[in-house]
């Protein structure tokens, strides 16, 4: 598995440690990551190659972050991304995808992943996003959101109605999505611009991946009101109406 050298001018600020696990069925890159993450600080670097050791792992050590690559001799990364989520792991998830697969990343996505390194990946890339996210997971936001007469809770990724008798669970990318158009209101934000914004700048992706999320976004919140919650605007997405 090729994997791409640190830049040595890459200058990192101090970020939160915590438990990586590191599931990929390649020896070699494995061992790769664990050098280098240990070279920035991490600790405690754990290792699985398949998924039996994926899950014993994350019983026994409860890892802060895990980084996952899409495919696996015994299973699929995409549905031990969703079997983890349904078993209440709210720690961050990256993906390790292949070049030319959007499918599979937004499938991830969907999946609760919370981003996605292509390989053959950059080292300092891949630790910028592992730094990102734990920084991300540390600062979740607990704050209570009233949009159009939902309730929007960022943290927990739930949107319920008014009355909280009905709620939707949001994957990873649409609270943050609902989140970005919240703070942006009233203002339309460029489809360009939520792409960089929650994506990041990354390659193999496009404007699309943006409208298939909204879509997606749109319809479960048809499940709690009759309102127009999301309004497609010339350049982009606004919120109808926020208290």
């Amino acid at each position: 598995m090729k994997l791409q050298g640190l830049d040595n001018n890459a200058v990192w600020d101090t970020a939160p440690r915590g438990r990586l696990l590191v599931i990929d069925d390649d020896p070699f890159l494995r061992a790769t990551l664990k050098e280098q993450f240990a070279a920035e600080g991490f600790e405690d670097v754990y290792e699985a190659e398949n998924l039996f050791e994926a899950f014993r792992e994350i019983d026994d050590k409860n890892p802060d972050l895990v980084i996952l690559d899409i495919r696996l001799p015994d299973g699929n990364g995409i549905e031990i991304c969703r079997k983890l989520r349904d078993r209440g792991f709210t720690r961050p998830i990256i993906m390790l995808t292949g070049q030319n697969a959007e499918q599979d990343i937004i499938a991830s996505l969907e999946a609760g992943a919370n981003d996605y390194v292509i390989k053959p990946m950059r080292m300092g890339e891949l630790l910028a996003r592992v730094k990102s996210q734990l920084w991300q997971h540390k600062a979740s936001d607990t704050a209570r959101f009233s949009i159009g007469g939902l309730s929007f809770i960022p943290a927990n990724k739930l949107l319920k109605s008014a009355d909280e008798t009905r709620k939707v669970i949001l994957t990873e990318k649409e609270s943050t999505i609902l989140k970005y158009l919240y703070r942006a209101h009233p203002n339309c934000v460029p489809k360009e611009e939520l792409l960089a914004e929650v994506w990041g700048f990354q390659n193999g992706l496009s404007t699309h991946t943006v409208e298939t999320h909204i879509y997606r976004l749109r319809q479960k919140v048809k499940r709690l009101t009759n309102k127009t919650l999301i309004l497609t605007n010339a350049s982009g997405y606004s919120l109808s109406s926020v208290p």
